[in-house]
């Protein structure tokens, strides 16, 4: 049941809890003073009810000593009848020394009795300067021995009516209850607009939270108020402005900084300084480039590209290669920095294959808008490649240099020199390609001269994968 409890209410709005303990607090504190009250009215009553029956027996003591002495009935029954007549007054009674009901005002036939009476003999028991008390439901019986001289010869005894006292004390209750009422009335539409101050901007809040996180970082929280919740929403207003900075910056960071790069970096696995690694370097343009863009005006060369790069970061980023920079028509990717990469040759060589064939759906969407068809070629080459941020430290870039990439960039100008072959690669490729080379169709072309070496280097061609058919870039002749 507790637990239930708990659940329910800890799935009630905030609002409705403030409410809740804000009006059981102040009616509880209502009805506490009000208990208070009639806590200190009863006390004040008792003891004003005590005194006035310790008046009334020392009065009626003095009063009667002579007659109950001489056992003067009549005088005594006088005296117990203006007793009875008084309405704060329920009982009189007088005792003789021997404990006997000598007069009673509840029955004033009844006089002298012949049986000893216990509240009597209690009253004729204690000491005189003491005054008998007893509180029963509707009345205070109080007691005193009458004495004349040293010798007890009789007593006392009266019951005061606590009926009064019942009676304020039932207004007082009434009173507290009403005003106990009234107060959580009251409190309650005071609390409930008060936590309603305090909720409306938790519940923006939320809302605005829920839209961040959501990816929505343009919502703003609406300042209504200076107060702390105020200021908490600047805060957070700043905290999504910063967000939402942020990720543009990230978005920005990710376009013109490889992903790969990037996660590196804030994992701390690159070495902006520099270091040497065994890399394989693709480079891959499109022949014929420069007619192309004299042909056509801005906007279409830069849509043709906007459909073609796509292609060759795809075909990259599903062999775990880095698209490491663009130079117009021209792609640069690395295999092996800034991860280390296991046959990145092999990677290398099978993106070649996808742009290949990534290239083919295109050029036939071209060609039946009546656009020529695309040709591409590739270079690869394989070895040790200094990999490093290079540039001022006010704009640098993270890049590969030295004879491995300027190899893989004359190795993809030879596509011209052998336009029927559009995936060429070095002699170090095909020997990093290892066990790998049996799932290719490879095609020597010889040794070439390149510029830049000064004995040529073996050339191969990337013919197709064996499971698949033998293609010839046909666009080519």
């Amino acid at each position: 049941m507790f637990s239930r409890f708990q659940i329910t209410w800890a799935d009630l709005p905030l609002r409705l809890k403030i409410s809740a303990l804000m009006s059981l607090l102040v009616t509880g504190a209502v009805l506490g003073l009000t208990f208070i009250s009639i806590e200190r009215e009863r006390a004040n009553f008792r003891q004003e009810l005590v005194e006035q029956a310790d008046l009334f027996l020392k009065t009626s003591a003095q009063a009667l000593r002579d007659s109950l002495y001489l056992l003067e009935l009549d005088e005594l029954t006088d005296v117990a009848r203006a007793a009875r007549d008084n309405p704060d007054v329920t009982v009189f009674t007088v005792f003789d020394s021997k404990a006997r009901i000598l007069v009673d005002s509840t029955d004033l036939n009844k006089r002298f009795s012949q049986e000893i009476d216990p509240l009597g003999e209690i009253l004729l028991a204690q000491n005189p300067e003491d005054l008998y008390l007893e509180w029963q439901s509707d009345q205070l019986v109080a007691g005193q021995v009458v004495v004349l001289g040293n010798q007890r010869i009789g007593a006392l005894a009266t019951g005061l009516s606590t009926v009064p006292l019942d009676r304020k004390i039932n207004d007082i209750t009434w009173q507290g209850v009403l005003l106990a009422s009234i107060t959580l009335l009251l409190g309650g539409v005071l609390t409930y607009v008060l936590s309603r101050q305090i909720t409306l901007p938790l519940t923006e809040l939320t809302r605005v939270a829920s839209a961040m996180s959501e990816g929505d970082l343009s919502v703003r929280v609406e300042q209504k108020s200076g107060d702390e919740i105020g200021r908490l929403g600047v805060a957070f207003n700043e905290m999504a402005a910063g967000l939402q900075e942020r990720e543009w910056l990230r978005d920005m960071f990710g376009r013109f900084v490889s992903s790969e790069v990037a996660e590196a970096m804030r994992t701390g696995k690159v070495r902006l300084e520099g270091e040497n690694r065994v890399v394989s370097v693709l480079f891959c343009d499109i022949r014929e480039f420069t007619d192309f863009s004299e042909r056509h005006t801005p906007q279409e060369v830069v849509a043709m590209l906007n459909n073609f790069l796509p292609l060759v970061v795809q075909a990259a980023q599903r062999n775990n290669g880095m698209v490491n920079k663009f130079g117009g028509d021209s792609t640069l990717i690395v295999y092996g920095a800034p991860n280390d990469l296991k046959d990145s040759a092999y990677h290398a060589v099978l993106t070649a294959l996808d742009i290949r064939a990534g290239l083919q759906k295109l050029n036939a969407n071209l060609t039946k808008n009546g656009e020529p068809p695309l040709r591409v070629g590739a270079g690869i080459n394989t070895g040790v490649a200094l990999a490093g941020a290079i540039g001022p430290h006010e704009r640098q870039e993270y890049t590969v240099v030295g004879n491995t990439v300027n190899l893989a960039a004359r190795i993809d100008g030879l596509n011209k020199q052998f336009p029927e072959h559009d995936i060429l690669i070095s002699n170090w490729t095909y020997e990093a390609l290892g066990s790998h080379r049996d799932e290719f169709v490879l095609l020597s072309l010889g040794e070439v001269s390149v510029r830049g070496r000064f004995e040529p280097i073996q050339i191969w061609s990337v013919v197709s994968r064996k499971h698949e058919p033998t293609v010839r870039n046909r666009d080519r002749r």
